[in-house]
């Protein structure tokens, strides 16, 4: 290695020679178990180790750094790859020796971005990706330098086409840097660099075109740089910020547009349905984008959200990812706008005669739910508890919603007597009772006139215990159920929901689990979900990621309601002895 380092310090007059060095240098300190190239058979940890060895002196790093500033082509290439192998294994290392010289390091760098050859450029964006990561100096220099004014001659040079390689080289690189930056993300905003990047985009997303794999590829980064944009887990000032942006500039209108495309890719459809939801989500004047709502029944919905919706439960032929993404675009239209719940929810509730006959976006999510189509069920279950999640005016709508259970429309049903029959459908499947389950806990939960409404139901407290009290099982699908069950009679413990009833009060209902099933018991099913990996995974963000069907268990909303409120039903039932000799409840029959 210090033989070859002299060379690139002592000799930098023989191009070949210099180029030679520097292809030998990456080729011995790469390592990449997916490459085809040739490459060497250094095991990965004697590869840093020669990295390490050969960055102990920053003049070698340097070095490098005036290679790239040659002339001859080739050897300007190899420096790049071999300043990106090093960057690589030691990237901490490298980025700070680049750093101490600004001037002779990492200016030298951004000069690469003005070389309009695809070759070098496309080098050069990955090298970047690298040498920003983690390193938030040397972000904010790459900002300072105006390098996003600099990256977005790209997409100029590139308009009128799928972008090619480089443009994905390009977009792959501001996913990087945008990653846990809200930094650059504000200056990309502020330096106006979303309408460029939209300008390129708007031809490719509204045309008929055929969709090439490189269009496919560039258009799904793009839709990624848009979330990532708007994702929930940045500051609220940016959020709102760029979905303001989102609308001004015709993005929102434009992704809309997409959805009435019929050459555009399932995957591309899914993803920009997702898109769409971030920049909706919580923004009322996006929200009405998606779905203006006015107070008539007849004009209710807006067809893209109808049809979205009509896609989710109606139409089984589609993807899978398709349809979960449509219920994430309704949770993200739902979030944070109590108007379009309540105008939904007035669809539910008995209408004249007229309004009763016309198919609405209400009576499609019951459909749904009570339907036979896994996906469906579950997907409506979890969409009717987001109508009615934290909202007690509309908890308190849905105990008047009925439903005929015939044709000759003479025997009708409340919406929770049909949801209690639907938990005890033994044709139901798995994922209906889970959805129906996480849609009765939402309802129960800090609302008393819905606990007292569970509790006339016929069989309703007895089944939930019978359920809690099966014999331990192994199966983890019976067990959430069990924990499910827990969780919705847990909830009717808690003090906001205490019946006036003496039978029905707090203290009757824990004396009751310790009679029937025992508190040591009841907790252990209680917090079955807690330790379950579907539960962590739903907690962790509100995007519905689901590769098959059988992951559709919890989401976002549910997960977070029950880390909230499963701690107190804990503390209601460990606070203080049972005294197990008053025998007031009345266990329902």
């Amino acid at each position: 290695m210090k033989i070859l380092a002299n060379i690139l310090q002592d000799d930098r007059t023989h191009s070949n020679l210099i180029q030679l060095t520097l292809e030998t240098l990456t080729n011995v300190v790469t390592y990449d178990v997916d490459s085809d190239e040739e490459q060497s058979d250094l095991s990965e940890d004697i590869i840093v180790e020669l990295t390490e060895k050969y960055i102990e002196s920053e003049e070698n790093v340097y070095a490098v750094l005036e290679c790239i500033t040659k002339s001859d082509v080739n050897v300007h290439r190899a420096a790049i790859q071999f300043l990106t192998s090093l960057l690589r294994n030691c990237t901490e290392q490298v980025q700070n020796i680049i750093l101490k010289k600004r001037r002779e390091g990492f200016l030298k760098l951004m000069n690469l971005l003005d070389d309009k050859r695809e070759d070098i450029l496309s080098d050069t964006l990955l090298l970047f990706q690298i040498l920003i990561r983690s390193h938030s100096n040397i972000q904010l220099l790459f900002v300072l330098e105006h390098g996003f004014q600099r990256l977005s001659e790209i997409l100029v040079d590139k308009y009128g086409t799928d972008g090619g390689v480089i443009v994905e080289d390009y977009l792959s690189f501001l996913l990087s840097l945008f990653e846990y930056n809200q930094l650059a993300q504000s200056c990309f905003r502020k330096f106006s660099q979303i309408s460029d990047l939209f300008g390129f985009f708007q031809t490719a997303l509204t045309g008929e075109k055929c969709w090439s794999t490189q269009k496919v590829k560039n258009v799904h980064l793009f839709l990624q740089i848009i979330r990532t944009l708007v994702s929930p887990i940045n500051s609220m000032e940016n959020i709102v910020a760029c979905q303001h942006i989102m609308k001004k500039w015709g993005i929102l209108h434009c992704l809309c547009g997409v959805l009435t495309l019929t050459t555009v890719p399932t995957d591309v459809l899914a993803e920009t349905i997702n898109t769409i939801g971030d920049i909706v989500r919580g923004n009322t004047e996006n929200q009405c984008v998606l779905g203006p709502i006015k107070k008539t029944v007849v004009n209710v919905h807006k067809p893209t959200l109808f049809n979205l919706i009509y896609t989710m439960v109606a139409d089984k032929k589609k993807l899978f990812q398709l349809r979960i993404s449509i219920l994430y675009c309704l949770q993200c239209y739902l979030y944070k706008n109590d108007f379009g719940k309540l105008m939904i929810i007035q669809t539910l509730l008995p209408q004249t005669e007229n309004a009763a006959n016309q198919t609405t976006l209400g009576h499609l999510l019951i459909s749904g739910y009570l339907g036979n189509d896994n996906v469906a069920s579950w997907c409506s279950g979890i969409a009717l508890a987001h109508l009615i999640n934290g909202n007690l005016e509309y908890k308190h709508e849905f105990l008047k919603v009925v439903i005929t259970v015939n044709q000759s429309q003479t025997n009708i049903k409340t919406l929770m007597e049909i949801s209690l029959d639907l938990l005890q459908n033994l044709s139901s499947s798995f994922h209906t009772r889970i959805a129906t389950l996480i849609f009765l806990c939402t309802w129960l939960s800090n609302c008393s006139l819905a606990v007292q409404a569970l509790i006339s139901i016929e069989n309703s407290i007895s089944y939930l215990i019978s359920q809690i009290c099966i014999e331990p099982s192994t199966n983890e699908r019976e067990l959430l159920i069990q924990s499910l069950c827990s969780f919705a009679l847990g909830l009717c413990l808690l003090p906001s929901n205490n019946n006036p009833i003496q039978s029905y009060s707090t203290e009757s209902f824990k004396q009751l689990i310790n009679k029937q099933i025992g508190i040591n018991l009841f907790l252990e099913k209680l917090r079955i979900i807690s330790k379950s990996e579907f539960y962590i995974k739903a907690l962790e963000k509100p995007q519905l990621k689901f590769l098959v069907s059988n992951e559709m268990i919890f989401d976002h909303e549910f997960a977070h309601l029950y880390e909230t409120l499963q701690s107190s039903i804990s503390n209601i039932l460990t606070k203080q002895e049972i005294i197990s000799t008053d025998n007031s409840f009345i266990v329902p029959t």
